[in-house]
């Protein structure tokens, strides 16, 4: 166990690429002797330290820690907390508070690198060398291209989040040349009658776009094959787990739903998921755009006993911008861009798409929400999570507010 939070017990759970536990921190061994039963559960998202996670951790659990005291206090000796680590990456001028001015090829292959095993980190170096370089030759633009594909081994898992997996799989010159235009600054390739200057530009989105996609696919696949086994395995006794998660870290808490094991009482009473970046369809049954499919996760939503909530704020530039942007190749040549915005939409930018859904402004804590069990609600956070934090993700990150603990805790309290 780590040191405690706010008087609450605190304990850090470590999961590798591929969803092996690394450490549990004592979890399994300690959790019947604490007298615990509502456990709160965090995910960060795309992050490059565990400093990073830790300042995250603290704010959230030492909020709540305050808010049961004024709104819970029959709780106070029954919350146990839990921040969850996984390696998860983020491009260096993505990050809140950062420059603008575009990171070199050296930053880049150290922020991403610790993020991805050691034949990736090779290609990493390789990649990074042309981005640098930037050859006047085509296949070498082809091989930076195969090299970005080969960031890519997690499976997708569900259809619905496959939206940028054809910046890996069409033709180099179509996908460099698209994603050329997502740059945020254009800078001198602007008005030069040499295309490569363009075509570089546009490798280097589709580096950001692939690693992107490689972190919410690992996410589903810790979710699952990590998170959801060991919810599994301290369930039980009366324990109730309220899951929260930020961005991927919010794809990766929903598939720990599936990831529960056969045979073993779902232990989770409540989902809360803060300007998740996976699709707005992952819940839907069936899908509104597709009424033969319904999305991955919607078998499992029962597996929640409380409520379900999600986060969307207009100010997340990342959700709202980039996560359906991202997927234009994947387009149909006849679908116009509202049609590719909703299709290959994420959580963060409107929330859960789909028939039955509720929908609040995110409140003020101490605020009541009339929540039920098993149903779904969105919150409009547009006035909360608003802070322009960086030219790409905008407010994706302004997420340390009493009011989203204060959600949290609602939809925990309503389980």
């Amino acid at each position: 166990m780590a040191d405690p939070i706010a008087g609450l017990p605190y304990w850090e759970i470590r999961f590798d690429q591929d969803g092996h536990l690394l450490d549990d921190d004592g979890l399994v061994a300690e959790l019947p002797g604490t007298g615990v039963s509502e456990l709160f559960v965090f995910s960060h998202g795309w992050n490059n330290s565990d400093t990073g996670a830790r300042t995250l951790y603290a704010y959230t659990f030492d909020e709540l820690s305050h808010q049961i005291d004024r709104f819970a206090p029959a709780w106070r000796g029954r919350v146990g907390v839990v921040g969850v680590f996984w390696p998860s990456l983020l491009f260096p001028e993505d990050a809140p508070d950062t420059p603008a001015t575009p990171s070199s090829p050296a930053e880049l292959a150290a922020a991403l690198g610790p993020a991805f095993a050691a034949p990736q980190q090779a290609g990493l170096a390789e990649i990074t060398t042309l981005l640098e370089q930037q050859p006047q030759v085509p296949e070498q633009l082809a091989k930076c291209h195969r090299l970005v594909a080969e960031l890519v081994t997690s499976p997708a898992l569900a259809e619905e989040d496959r939206g940028q997996e054809a910046v890996l799989t069409k033709p180099t010159g179509e996908v460099f040349s698209a994603l050329a235009g997502l740059a945020s600054e254009q800078g001198d390739a602007q008005g030069l009658p040499n295309p490569f200057k363009v075509l570089w530009r546009g490798a280097r989105e589709a580096l950001r776009t692939a690693s992107y996609y490689e972190m919410k696919n690992r996410a589903g696949v810790i979710g699952r094959n990590g998170l959801g086994p060991l919810l599994g395995r301290v369930a039980g006794n009366g324990l109730r787990v309220h899951l929260i998660g930020h961005s991927f870290g919010a794809r990766l808490v929903s598939f720990a739903l599936p990831g529960l094991p056969e045979g073993v009482g779902s232990p989770v009473a409540s989902l809360l998921l803060v300007q998740g970046a996976f699709s707005h369809f992952s819940f839907a049954a069936p899908v509104p755009i597709d009424h033969g499919h319904q999305g991955f996760l919607a078998p499992y939503f029962d597996r929640v006993a409380g409520p379900l909530q999600s986060t969307f704020s207009l100010g997340d530039r990342a959700v709202g911008w980039w996560y359906p942007a991202a997927s234009m190749l994947s387009n149909e040549d006849d679908q116009a861009a509202s049609d590719l915005t909703y299709r290959w939409g994420g959580m963060g930018h409107d929330g859960f798409q789909q028939d039955g859904v509720e929908q609040f402004d995110l409140k003020p804590e101490g605020t009541a929400y009339p929540l039920e069990a098993g149903h779904f609600y969105r919150l409009r956070s547009d006035e909360v999570i608003a802070e322009d934090q960086s030219p790409f993700a905008g407010a994706h990150s302004d997420i340390r507010h009493p009011e989203v603990v204060w959600a949290a805790l609602a939809g925990a309290t309503s389980a």
